[in-house]
């Protein structure tokens, strides 16, 4: 499951990529969400995600030591919980994305979630209050009855880490307010929290930012300056916005690697809603194999107010992007992020087979894989994760779940039209 590189998509289980430093900057700018690449990104890592996987046991004539009858469970794909950490900017003019956000992050994002039995948690980054520039959720997602004071918290499911967010400084404010004042970091509005917004992450969780301005990247923290070179003109400074990407996801991961994961094996994904030009169709996001945007949408802060280094971040963490001009049909933005949240939190290398019957013999499991294009491959079983190495044709037992290994985990999920069968045999058959 590693990733070496954020030009390369990561999910649940990622793609193989070039080392950190070869991060894929492109040869020149490109101009409007049309132009040519910045490099080519990763593929859809879209998998088995959710669905039932049918497992066939048994069946017709298993050889000498006789057959049984044919039985049909299904197993499911594990779910991980998501915690999902949203940075606003409160700058002046972001009063109409701010008040979308409120209107919207309730019924077309959290809702979602719910129903589709995800494990989440919203922690907000962003300045509390009741202003046009400042954020106020309310039930159900928070408990919040007005919105002076405090922030309201439903423990489990929202947190708002009280601070307020400059125009370009979202990446220093995620990692200085990460553990607080204990980390000798800034503290949130109330202090009521030293600890940081990190006391709030599951250790077991898949991690999802979404990001939410109109501006760029520029801050320093603990010396080291994110800057992703937007400096007014109309040419994008790719290059520095990857440098920008690089920089601070190398921050992120050496501060907290049981949360965020490492640079072989990120745990991350980084969603965009900021001032990069629209698709033809504006509700449409940029998926992270797609070109790197160099052109601004109409309400971004400057024509080169296109969010570079935040695109990167996308582009190379497998998250969507998003024109942050588009406030009115925010409820269509925070749909489709709040299905790709449910996408990232299924693990397609991982299939539950608890329920299957007890006189199934788990020894004699094998993984049938049907890719979108070539002949059926049969995967077989390994004694454990060790035992994997560079097999891609292999998967191991541990606790009820089926574990694909690394390099079979990658052929599958990413061949969107990947199918996978376990079949075994019954306790006492012959193989």
């Amino acid at each position: 499951m590693a990733c070496a590189s954020l030009a390369c998509g990561i999910v649940a289980c990622s793609g193989t990529g070039a080392d950190e430093d070869d991060i894929d900057t492109g040869s020149g700018p490109t101009s409007g969400a049309g132009g040519s690449g910045q490099g080519a990104g990763p593929s859809s890592t879209t998998g088995q995600g959710g669905n039932a996987v049918t497992i066939g046991v048994g069946g017709g004539d298993q050889g000498s030591g006789g057959s049984c009858v044919d039985i049909e469970v299904e197993g499911t794909s594990v779910t991980q919980p998501a915690d999902i950490v949203v940075i606003i900017d409160n700058s002046g003019s972001m009063s109409e994305e701010i008040a979308s956000v409120e209107q919207n992050i309730n019924v077309n994002f959290a809702q979602i979630l719910a129903n589709s039995g995800v494990d989440y948690q919203v922690i907000m980054l962003s300045d509390h209050g009741s202003s046009s520039l400042e954020v106020c959720i309310g039930p159900p997602l928070s408990n919040s009855a007005n919105c002076n004071g405090a922030p309201g918290e439903v423990a489990g499911q929202f947190y708002h880490y009280d601070i307020s967010v400059l125009s370009t400084d979202s990446l220093c404010i995620a990692l200085d307010t990460l553990y607080g004042t204990n980390g000798g970091g800034e503290a949130d509005e109330q202090n009521l929290h030293p600890e940081g917004w990190s006391k709030w992450l599951r250790q077991n969780a898949v991690k999802v930012f979404l990001e939410i301005t109109d501006d760029d990247v520029s801050c320093t923290w603990n010396g080291n300056n994110f800057n992703d070179g937007e400096d007014g003109s109309t040419n994008p400074q790719t290059s520095q916005g990857a440098a920008a990407a690089v920089a601070w996801d190398a921050q992120l991961l050496q501060l907290a690697p049981a949360q965020f994961g490492s640079i072989a094996d990120r745990n991350y994904q980084f969603y965009s809603i900021v001032g990069l030009a629209a698709k033809p169709n504006p509700l449409e996001g940029y998926q992270a194999g797609e070109p790197f945007i160099g052109s601004a949408c109409p309400t971004a802060w400057t024509p080169s107010s296109f969010g570079s280094g935040y695109q990167w971040l996308s582009k190379g963490t497998g998250g969507l992007r998003f024109p942050v001009c588009q406030f009115a049909s925010y409820d269509a933005v925070f749909q489709a992020i709040a299905a790709g949240v449910v996408e990232s939190a299924a693990v397609p290398c991982e299939i539950d087979i608890s329920g299957v019957d007890e006189t199934v013999d788990p020894n004699s499991l094998v993984v049938n894989y049907t890719p979108g294009m070539g002949s059926l491959e049969t995967f077989t079983q390994v004694a454990g994760a060790a035992a994997c190495g560079v097999d891609d044709q292999a998967f191991y037992l541990e606790n009820d779940i089926v574990k694909l290994c690394p390099a079979a985990c990658d052929k599958v999920t990413t061949d969107v039209d990947a199918k996978l069968d376990l079949v075994a045999q019954c306790v006492g058959t012959a193989e």
